[in-house]
This record gives structure tokens, sequence and C-alpha cells, in this order.
């Protein structure tokens, strides 16, 4: 496999649109986590109808297929997700079925799977999920959490993961340095030397609130040095993350908070912009003309203007600030977000950047 970065996807309308659109051909695998049935309630379709359908129309050599595992559905999280958990994801037989039916785009398909053992109590789910998967796929991918490696590592040595397969270690929210990370890491290295291996990590933790930025200022709590440590201090394939935005924990519903993370590629740093009041008009009169103006989109101008040149989330931005385009929306901005991520992320290893 050649692919450098590995970024993931929830489920939900603007990510879909993303997928959909964004080249990510063979330097950059795409990972899907399903955590709902459908993308709306009123889709005559089935789910699997609706996920084989995107699947075949991403611009991409593979894509990962899962059902996320580490999710903790509380009273404020919606209710599609909650039903999917308890319905689907959670349930191993389930998680089998939905897999196997992709099995007639099982070359372009990688199920992700994790063990059960730390939510449910069940032991060998590893196995069961190997064993009734892997004569229909050939590659499978193996999602290995941080917060529950000593449970479950194990499991993951003994169920007789091929070469081909790929491992992907997620630390959460972990910070990066922490020492524990290495000796993990050292074990994983050591069981599976021939895996591609994938490391990964959310820049933009859940603590951070649009209400809580600093207007046109770097981010001090999103680190996204991921990118640095990945290869040159732990010696893994590829790096994955949740694509310039937060992971959230799928609520239900919010209100209008006026906000906007954008990617800094030369710093690698992200820099926050906020509206002054509590207006979806704050994005087109104070968030747009703000970051076209920035010091950080001027310096990319000067210096390194790859970054924008066909770059859709900024020409979003552009058309916004034209005119000729609507921005009174979070989720477009959204959308901006993980677009003009994606594009920096694609110029730098085109660049060379992790050469």
């Amino acid at each position: 496999m050649e692919s450098i970065y590995f970024p993931l996807f929830r489920w939900r309308q603007q990510e879909i649109l993303v997928l959909r659109s964004f080249p990510f051909e063979n330097k950059m695998t795409p990972l899907i986590e399903v955590i709902k049935e459908k993308d709306r309630s009123n889709n005559p379709k089935s789910s699997i109808e609706i996920y084989f359908e995107l699947i075949e129309n991403i611009n991409s050599e593979f894509v990962l297929l899962d059902l996320p595992i580490y999710l903790r559905p509380t009273t404020s999280t919606m209710v599609e997700t909650i039903k999917f958990y308890r319905k689907v994801i959670s349930n191993l037989n389930e998680r089998i079925k939905f897999f196997t039916a992709f099995n007639s785009l099982s070359n372009k398909t990688v199920p992700v799977i994790s063990s059960l053992l730390t939510e449910t109590g069940e032991t060998n789910t590893l196995l069961k999920q190997t064993t009734s998967l892997k004569s229909i796929f050939p590659v499978l991918a193996f999602r290995i959490f941080f917060n529950n490696f000593n449970d479950t590592i194990n499991e993951f040595v003994s169920t007789g993961i091929r070469d081909e397969d790929i491992i992907l270690f997620d630390l959460d929210t972990i910070p990066i340095t922490n020492p524990i990370i290495k000796k993990y890491i050292n074990i994983i290295l050591t069981n599976f030397p021939n895996n591609h291996k994938v490391l990964i990590r959310s820049a933009v933790n859940t603590d951070i609130l649009n209400v809580n930025l600093t207007h046109n200022d770097v981010i001090g709590e999103a680190d996204n040095s991921l990118i640095d440590f990945y290869y040159k201090s732990y010696k893994f394939d590829s790096f994955g993350d949740y694509v310039g935005i937060k992971k959230d924990e799928i609520p239900a519903g919010g209100g209008i908070s006026p906000g906007f993370i954008m990617y800094d590629p030369l710093d690698n740093v992200y820099y926050g912009y906020k509206g002054n009041i509590k207006k979806l008009s704050e994005f087109e009169d104070t968030i747009v003309p703000d970051v076209i103006n920035s010091p950080v989109i001027k310096n990319i101008e000067s210096s390194h203007p790859s970054f924008l040149i066909g770059n859709s989330g900024y020409e979003t931005i552009l058309r916004i600030n034209d005119n000729t385009e609507p921005g009174k929306s979070q989720a477009k901005f959204k959308k901006i977000s993980m677009e003009h991520y994606l594009h920096c992320i694609k110029t730098k290893i085109l660049e060379g950047y992790f050469s």
C-alpha cells in the first residue's frame, strides 16, 4: 500500500460531500466511521445500498469501512447513532453481517476490525470477525486503541493477522509525546513487523469550542505534531486524523455559534475565527473577510501559493466574499475546513514533505 495519509470521516452530510468530491487517489486512503444506519431518515435505499454507492464513487484506491466501537452514546448523542450502536456496532454477529454485505466490492473495501472485549465482555471477537471476513476481503484493517491497549493487545497478537493487513493504532487525543506511546508502539512493531502501520490521533480535541476561540489567533490546544512524529519518532508508515475538524461526541444538535478552524500548513498549526455575535451572518460579515486578509493567508500567498491553488475550500471562501455563494451556514464552514486541510496535506505529499 502506497498511502501516506488516512483521513477519518464520520457518516454525516458534510463529510459525505467531501468524500464524493475530493480526489484522494493512491496516496490518501479515507476511513469512514459508520455512525448511523442512513444518511437521512427518509432515504428509501437500504443502508448497504447507500454505503455501497458511496464507496464505489470515492476517488481512491481503497476505502476503509469502520463500525467505531469507541463511541460512548449518552443522552445527548443523536438518537440514530444510539440505535445503530446498539443494533450493529456493538453486536458481533451484526458487525460481521454488515461487512460481509460488501463482498462484491471487496477489492476496494477494507473492513476495520476492533475488539469488543472492553465494550461487551465478549472474548475472541477479533478471531471470529477475522475468520468470517478474511476469505472475502484481500485486506483487513485492525484498530487498536491506546485507552484499552493492555486489555486487548494479546487478543490482536493471537488473531493471525496477515502481512497484507493494516494495523491502525489510535491515540485518541493522548499527547503525542506521552512516554507510554513509545512502549506500546514497540510492542506493535515487534509483533507486526511486516504490516502497514498507521498512527491515528485527533488534533482538535472535544474541549475546543467556537465560543472560546481567540479570533485570528493560534489555537494552542490543537496539536497537529502527529505528522512529524508518526515516522521520524515512531517508525509508522502512515498517519491519520479527523481531517482538520473536531472529533466530537456526535451530539443531537446545538445552537448558533459562528466559528471557523483553519489549518496553517506552513507552521503546522490551527487558527481560530469567530463571530462577534451569535448570528449566521457573521460568517459573511466577519469571518470570511478576516480570513482572506489574515497574516496566515498573506504568508501562504507570498511564500507557498500551491497550498491555495486548486484548494476548493479556500475557493468557496473567495466566492462567499464576492457574494456569488451564500455563507450563512455553520455546516458549510465545517466542509471548508476539511477541504482546505485535505488540499494542504495532499500538497505536502506531492511536494515530498513526507519523503
